[in-house]
């Protein structure tokens, strides 16, 4: 009952509602442009191929690729999914129940200490700032250009 009322609500991201066959719904692969016509492509009528072998190639094409992708897909793709799957699993357990944890505990001993901190500070420090402000306020610089005499000379 639980699996039918979040198919119902569609919480899970991966399941389509409306039936139709896109696996790559947010594009991430949209630059993969591999189909026969975007790798091989005769650009001008003198360099035609026959029509029939052209169609022929293309089938070739088509119909090699398809059989490498799925049998790479079984053989290689199934156990990748199990590792990125450990993976962004184990990711997904740490960032829920180690890093979001301890981040906000950080955060709520770093507010904690800051009253304190801000105390000592605005009590001790920040007079201190102000009369040494205070001392050195009165002391002006003036910047003018002089030329240097040398008096004395060095003999070697």
């Amino acid at each position: 009952m639980a699996a039918s009322n979040a198919h119902e609500n569609n919480i899970y991201p991966s399941l389509l509602p409306d039936g139709s066959d896109n696996r790559d719904p947010n594009g991430i692969n949209k630059h993969l442009q591999l189909d026969f016509f975007n790798v091989i492509a005769e650009p001008d009528s003198s360099a035609y191929n026959f029509a029939v072998l052209h169609e022929v190639s293309e089938k070739v094409y088509q119909y090699s690729k398809l059989c490498i992708y799925r049998l790479l897909a079984i053989l290689v793709g199934l156990p990748l999914m199990l590792c990125w799957g450990i993976i962004f699993g184990a990711y997904t357990f740490f960032m829920i129940w180690i890093v979001a944890p301890s981040r906000r505990l950080s955060q709520s001993i770093i507010a904690e200490c800051g009253i304190p901190i801000q105390t000592v500070s605005d009590a001790v420090i920040a007079p201190l700032y102000r009369s040494c402000g205070q001392v050195f306020s009165s002391v002006r610089i003036s910047l003018f250009n002089q030329t240097a005499v040398a008096t004395k000379t060095i003999q070697v």
